[in-house]
């Protein structure tokens, strides 16, 4: 449970990052969107990203990357990165022991 709980602080403190960048971005341009996982990916590491569609639809499967990948990669990052965080939270969550309860 502890470990759940650490990965989700871990995706909720990159999803604010992300929040963060989107809201002073549009402070400086006048224009609000939010920053999709290809954009991101793209910023962090090009080079993987461009290693990544090759080896997918090499070693798994050429259906993979492009319906399924591509799709995602085009998905706003802070869901990308806060639904799996709340998802962590719900199973890292503390469960109280049904011998304390009072009925």
């Amino acid at each position: 449970m502890l470990l759940f709980r650490v990965l989700a602080w871990g995706l909720t403190f990159l999803a604010g990052v992300v929040l963060v960048y989107d809201l002073i971005s549009w402070a400086m341009n006048g224009s609000f969107h939010l920053t999709d996982v290809g954009t991101l990916w793209f910023t962090l590491d090009a080079n993987s990203l461009q290693l990544a569609e090759p080896a997918v639809a090499r070693y798994l499967h050429p259906f993979i990357w492009h319906p399924v990948i591509s799709t995602i990669l085009l998905w706003p990052a802070i869901a990308i990165l806060g639904v799996p965080a709340l998802i962590l939270f719900w199973f890292g969550r503390r469960r109280r022991s049904s011998i304390f309860r009072s009925n």
